[in-house]
């Protein structure tokens, strides 16, 4: 029979995993809209011209760079607003159980993006995407799960279809990056935006 302190740790695990999803409800669905929104408008025609003027060869890293790094700045000034107004600190328990879940992942994705060609890039980055997503299945909601596994069984496809030859004829990595982070995370954000419950009347009918 456990223990007073066993139980009291298992209600503290318990109240921290709650408290971990809550955070990831409120902050998922704008962060992927801005994921997607900033994905459309890195492949759009005139940010591409600019960027090939200004970058050259290297354009399509320097686009995907840019989309990257909006994303996530303001997924960390969602989670900074969600901790203050939660009376949490800003480098709270559940941040560093996020960060290191998403750390391994995430590094092997950045280290590929920084190396390979931009035909491999859109199933690397799809496939590390994914195995992040995943790995926070422990505190997440379920909709994140369901998320990593699109972009995880998506990459994997698209990483066997690039042995084929079939996306050298039919796609461009601008596409294929459009269709997954951008495609993907707007229909997320479609999907999980937080609706208001109407209220339930309680007087006489």
């Amino acid at each position: 029979m456990p223990t007073s302190t066993e139980a009291e740790e298992h209600l503290r695990v318990i109240r921290s995993l709650m408290e971990k999803a809550t955070i990831y409800r409120a902050v998922s669905a704008p962060t992927a809209l801005a994921g997607g929104i900033a994905a459309m408008f890195v492949v759009a025609p005139p940010t591409r011209l600019v960027f090939d003027r200004l970058f050259q060869e290297n354009s399509f890293h320097a686009r995907w760079s840019l989309a990257l790094f909006v994303t996530l700045l303001i997924n960390t000034a969602l989670i900074l607003r969600e901790a203050r107004r939660r009376g949490d600190p800003l480098v709270s328990p559940g941040m560093r159980a996020a960060f290191r879940a998403l750390l391994p992942p995430f590094l092997c994705g950045g280290i590929f993006f920084a190396l390979f060609s931009a035909e491999n890039i859109p199933a690397f980055l799809a496939i590390f995407y994914g195995l992040g997503l995943l790995a926070t299945g422990h505190f997440a909601p379920s909709s994140i799960c369901w998320l990593g596994w699109s972009f995880l069984t998506a990459g994997l496809a698209l990483f066997c279809l690039h042995f084929t030859g079939f996306l050298v004829m039919t796609a461009t990595p601008d596409l294929v990056m459009a269709a997954t982070f951008g495609g993907f995370h707007l229909l997320y954000a479609v999907c999980t935006w937080p609706r208001k419950v109407p209220a339930v009347a309680t007087g006489p009918s």
